[in-house]
């Protein structure tokens, strides 16, 4: 079943205490019927959430963009 869909496990917040996003973790299950790799670690250091949300976006077919800081998919996420 994970092979054809993608489960994603996040917070709101990486500190609950100060709000903060730095060093925000994220779980990414399943391949998105091939679009994304299993079985990695990936850190970005600094990157907006908003381009995790893309690659994902960009996995189920609709190459999309979400806020104003988004620059496209985060690079080595999807397979091709």
């Amino acid at each position: 079943m994970l092979d054809t869909s993608l489960v994603v496990l996040c917070s709101e917040v990486s500190d609950g205490n100060t709000h903060s996003h730095d060093n925000m973790p994220f779980v990414l299950a399943g391949r998105a019927g091939g679009a994304i790799s299993t079985g990695r670690l990936l850190q970005y250091n600094y990157v907006r959430h908003s381009n995790l949300l893309s690659g994902i976006a960009h996995a189920m077919g609709q190459p999309t963009c979400f806020g104003q800081d988004c620059s496209g998919p985060l690079s080595g996420l999807l397979t091709g």
